[in-house]
C-alpha cells in the first residue's frame, strides 16, 4: 500500500500511467478480505486493478515446492502476464532493506555462490524495486504520516515459515550483537552483485554460441582461466542449453579426462576430447522397433532386414546373426548404457567394445543395438554375441542401418 501511494503521487508528477495488481493466494481465511480491501481502495482512487487467484497449495504439491516458493512463482507469473496484457514497461514491487538482508541470509543458509549472496536485484528485466534501499521503519513512518490504510497478513507471524523465523527471531539477535548489521548485509549484497556482474561479463566474452544443440569450448580457453571462471563457463554452457548445474556437477565436468563423458540433468551430456569440451542436448532416442523383413524407418534412417545364405560380413553399421537362433521378436533400440556380449576371449561390456572400435563416447547412446527377449545380442557395426554368430554357409539374418533417409514414403 505504501508503494502504491508513493507511485500514485509520482505518476501525477512524472506523467506515467499506474495500474495495480493483486494476487490472491487462497492460503488464509482472510485472503478474500485482503482482495476486497484492495478492490475498494483502488476503485475509490480510480486506479485500474487486475486481480487473480490461484490454488497455491495444489501447485506446491504437484511440483514438490514449498508454499513460499509456490506462492512466489505464481505471483510473479501473474504479474508478468498482467504486464503483458497492459503493455506495461515496468513492474514495481515493494521489497526493502530488511527483505534484502533476509534473502541474503536465506541463500547463505541453503548454500549459494556470489549470485545468491547478491540478494535481491534492484532491477531484473522490467521488475523494479524502488524501496530496496529503504529501511522498513522509514516505510512505516511514511504510512503513518500519510494515513495510508492497510491490512495485516496474519501468516507473517507464523514462524513455521523460514523467512518469518529469520525476521522475528534471528535478525533481532543479530542486531543486538551488531546494531545496524541488517543494513550492512544489504549493502554488502550490492557490492557482491557488482562483482557478480563483472565476472558474468568476463565469462560471456569467452562463451561460444550454441550450434546444433551443442556448445563447444576449446580446452585452452577453459584451462587457461582460474577455477572461478572455469566453473562459470561450464555452468553458462549448460544454461545456454536450458540446464542448471550444481557445484558438484560442475566440478565433475571439469574433472573429465580426454574421451570422458558425463550425463547431466535435463537431457544434457558433457563430452571431453583432447582439445575441446562439448555440452550438448541429447536428442530423444527413437522408440524400440520390432524388426520385420524388408525396409523400415528407425532413428531417421532406413533399416534393411534380410535373410539369406551366408556370405561375407556386412560392412558399415550392420550386424549378421544366425537365423536359427532368432526364436522370438528381434528388437532394435538405442543402446541403454548397459549390457555385455560374449566374444572370442570371454565376455566384455558393450562400453568396452565401443571403445575397442574407436566409437566416441558422445555417439554411443544414439547407437543401435539389437535385443532378443530383452537381452542385448548385437550392437550394429560393433559386435554380435558369440552365441548368435552365423556358422559358415548357414542362413543369416542381416540388419543394415543405412545413411539418413531421403525417401519420405518409406514406412
Amino acid at each position: 500500500m505504501a508503494l502504491l501511494c508513493f507511485l500514485e503521487d509520482m505518476a501525477a508528477e512524472e506523467g506515467f500511467t499506474l495500474h495495480a495488481a493483486h494476487y490472491n493466494h487462497l492460503l488464509r481465511p482472510t485472503a478474500d478480505r485482503d482482495e476486497d480491501f484492495v478492490r475498494l481502495w483502488c476503485a475509490d482512487r480510480h486506479i485500474p486493478l487486475a486481480c487473480c487467484t490461484g490454488d497455491v497449495r495444489a501447485w506446491a504439491r504437484e511440483h514438490g515446492a514449498s508454499l513460499e516458493d509456490a506462492a512466489r512463482t505464481l505471483r510473479y507469473r501473474f504479474l508478468e502476464e498482467a504486464a503483458d496484457r497492459l503493455g506495461a514497461q515496468r513492474i514495481a514491487t515493494a521489497h526493502h532493506v530488511q527483505d534484502n538482508a533476509e534473502t541474503v541470509l536465506l541463500h547463505l543458509l541453503r548454500g549459494t555462490g556470489l549470485r545468491g549472496l547478491g540478494g535481491i536485484a534492484p532491477v531484473r528485466g522490467r521488475i523494479v524495486r524502488p524501496f530496496l534501499e529503504t529501511d522498513r521503519r522509514d516505510i512505516d513512518s511514511y504510512v503513518e504520516e500519510n494515513h495510508i490504510p492497510y491490512v495485516e497478513d496474519e501468516s507473517n507471524a507464523d514462524t513455521a515459515f523460514v523467512r518469518n523465523r529469520l525476521r522475528i527471531e534471528v535478525t533481532p539477535l543479530l542486531e543486538a550483537v551488531a546494531p545496524g548489521c541488517t543494513a550492512r548485509i544489504a549493502g554488502a549484497a550490492g557490492i557482491l552483485r557488482e562483482e557478480e556482474n563483472h565476472l558474468a561479463d568476463e565469462c560471456a566474452a569467452l562463451l561460444p554460441p550454441v550450434e546444433a544443440d551443442r556448445v563447444t569450448l576449446p580446452i585452452n580457453t577453459l584451462m587457461g582461466r582460474d577455477l572461478a571462471i572455469r566453473r562459470r563457463l561450464v555452468r553458462a554452457m549448460a544454461q545456454q542449453l536450458g540446464a542448471g548445474l550444481t557445484a558438484a556437477q560442475t566440478d565433475a565436468v571439469l574433472a573429465l579426462g580426454s574421451g570422458g563423458f558425463l550425463d547431466l540433468p535435463d537431457g544434457i551430456q558433457a563430452f571431453r576430447q583432447a582439445h575441446r569440451l562439448t555440452l550438448r542436448r541429447l536428442p530423444p532416442p527413437p522408440p524400440p522397433l520390432v524388426l520385420r523383413p524388408g525396409r523400415q524407418l528407425w532413428g531417421g534412417r532406413t533399416l534393411r532386414v534380410s535373410e539369406g545364405a551366408g556370405g561375407p560380413p556386412p560392412q558399415g553399421i550392420a550386424a549378421a546373426l544366425a537365423a536359427r537362433e532368432i526364436t522370438g521378436p528381434l528388437t532394435i533400440a538405442a543402446w541403454d548404457g548397459t549390457g555385455r556380449l560374449a566374444v572370442e576371449n570371454g565376455s566384455r561390456s558393450i562400453k568396452r567394445l565401443f571403445a575397442d572400435q574407436g566409437i566416441p563416447a558422445d555417439q554411443r547412446e544414439e547407437h543401435p543395438a539389437l535385443y532378443l527377449e530383452g537381452r542385448p545380442v548385437a550392437v550394429l557395426g560393433v559386435a554380435v554375441d558369440w552365441s548368435l554368430r552365423p556358422r559358415p554357409g548357414e542362413r543369416t539374418l542381416t540388419v543394415v542401418w543405412e545413411k539418413e533417409e531421403k525417401d519420405s514414403e518409406l514406412l
